[in-house]
């Protein structure tokens, strides 16, 4: 049995981008991003602190010893090592090593890109209707109705879709409209080389295995720290010079039939900062309930606290 099958099997599956999926599932998200990338929480990889481990115990200075003093060495330097790398400054640069739970929760809660990813995977899902309206009104022509649903990058979208050739942030799509919105959230870098022709590859999948309608109107939409170029004509030539230089490498991403999709795609780019002055203009135009009013301001203080909202990264 094949990993996505064996995941379907134990926690579902989507058969559609229509289909809702509970906030709730971004907890889960949230694990299993952790789960995925150790590192997160060791400050090292999973490999590397095996190796350390290993290498601490069969020094010869422990020779002759018996486990229980192996075990409290092997301790002993573990903690030194956790104390020497644990930064005590909200926003000091991290250092290479092992970490305790302090410093690996401060690196990933304002560090942390994919971190962010998830957080923004729950407060989309939480979002109402009205506002995911307003807000992607800012990009894309449409007139309000339907309903919204969003999916994060996550065990169920990926092993429902079986989408191999790319990873996506987050997919927003509101079925009667027909209209897919994919959210490329950025820290402070800037886009992939290839990613507009990426995300028409993924539009096309998405279509060809029935997870979205035919002529769904489609927007990338770049969220960052700082504002990205959106002229999608620069975008799209700088990727296909890219690709024809290597053919070979992307000739898969060259095809007719995709170049298509390009033309059909509309590309977008918003801050973060901007995205808190919209969320703050949206509480105060509109009547909104008091979970809603939490919601807003409290991905508002999350961003806020973010290393490249303090830093000049």
């Amino acid at each position: 049995m094949k990993a996505a099958e064996k995941y379907r099997r134990v926690f579902g599956s989507i058969s559609h981008l229509k289909d809702q999926i509970s906030w709730t599932t971004g907890l889960s998200n949230m694990v299993e991003f952790l789960v995925w990338e150790p590192q997160r929480i060791l400050g090292i990889s999973k490999k590397q602190y095996v190796r350390q481990i290993i290498e601490w115990a069969i020094h010869p200075e422990l020779e002759g010893k018996n486990l229980e003093e192996v075990e409290q060495s092997v301790i002993k330097k573990l903690t030194l090592k956790m104390t020497e790398s644990e930064q005590l400054e909200t926003y000091s640069m991290q250092m290479v090593g092992i970490c305790n739970a302090r410093e690996a929760i401060r690196r990933v809660k304002f560090f942390s890109e994919d971190y962010l990813n998830k957080e923004f995977d729950i407060f989309l899902s939480l979002c109402s209707d009205v506002y995911l309206d307003l807000f992607y009104q800012q990009f894309i022509t449409f007139e309000p109705s339907g309903l919204w649903s969003t999916h994060g990058n996550s065990g169920i979208f990926e092993s429902s879709t079986e989408l191999k050739a790319m990873y996506m942030d987050n997919l927003a799509y509101n079925h009667q409209l027909n209209v897919l919105v994919a959210n490329e959230l950025k820290f402070s870098g800037r886009k992939n080389p290839d990613q507009l022709l990426k995300y028409c590859l993924m539009y096309e999948h998405l279509l060809e295995k029935g997870f979205i309608d035919k002529g769904a109107k489609f927007l990338l939409l770049f969220i960052g720290g700082n504002a990205l170029e959106h002229n999608k004509q620069r975008l799209v030539d700088r990727e296909l010079a890219l690709c024809h230089k290597r053919a070979k490498k992307y000739q898969h991403l060259l095809r007719k039939e995709l170049l298509e999709i390009v033309d059909h795609l509309e590309v977008a780019s918003i801050t973060w900062s901007s995205l808190i002055e919209f969320n703050n203009r949206y509480l105060a135009e509109n009547d909104t309930c008091q979970v809603e009013q939490k919601l807003l301001q409290g991905f508002n203080q999350s961003l806020q606290s973010k290393s490249f909202m303090n830093l000049s990264l």
